[in-house]
């Protein structure tokens, strides 16, 4: 068993990876593609009209498919005081806790995310933009996620012992 959750979580790191990967891919394609358009306009070369739009889906989807790497990383948001003033075996606890927090929420806002996706692939609504991506396919993203982001907490609960290790040494980041 312990081995099968092993093998698991060296996958879903080489998937989220992956998914980073794009998200920077993306980053990059946005930083050339800004300034292209920016000169093409300049020189009355025409323009590419779709960008900034697409630029902003780029945005949302890359934040979301992103968070699960940033969170097995641990540059998320995160305050270090109550860890490293606890004794390991509480502090192990209470990052146990927070991780099943974590999953709690994070499988409800995919549960939300799941319904509004239904609903929007079933009314087929459209945003009012130049570039119409179906709606369907934002709120999916949101709901997908989610769901990995909960695989992602889950996964931290068996990890907490290292993580509150982790949380314990001293920063090289910060102040």
């Amino acid at each position: 068993m312990r081995s099968a959750i092993a093998t698991f979580d060296a996958g879903f790191s080489r998937f989220i990876a992956f998914l980073a990967v794009l998200v920077a891919a993306s980053i990059g394609l946005m930083a050339i593609l800004i300034p292209l358009n920016l000169f093409l306009i300049k020189f009355g070369l025409g323009s590419m009209w779709w960008l900034y739009e697409a630029v902003e889906y780029g945005l949302f989807v890359g934040v979301f498919i992103g968070a699960p790497w940033v969170l097995r990383q641990g540059a998320h948001v995160r305050v270090d005081v109550l860890v490293t003033a606890l004794p390991a075996h509480l502090a192990v606890h209470l990052e146990r806790v927070i991780d099943v927090a974590g999953v709690a929420l994070c499988l409800l806002l995919c549960f939300y995310g799941l319904r509004a996706t239904i609903v929007e692939f079933n009314d087929g609504t459209l945003p009012d933009k130049d570039l119409r991506i179906a709606n369907w396919y934002m709120t999916g993203t949101f709901a997908f996620s989610f769901f990995i982001l909960a695989v992602e907490f889950l996964l931290r609960i068996g990890r907490a012992s290292r993580l509150v290790d982790v949380a314990k040494r001293p920063s090289k980041a910060g102040f």
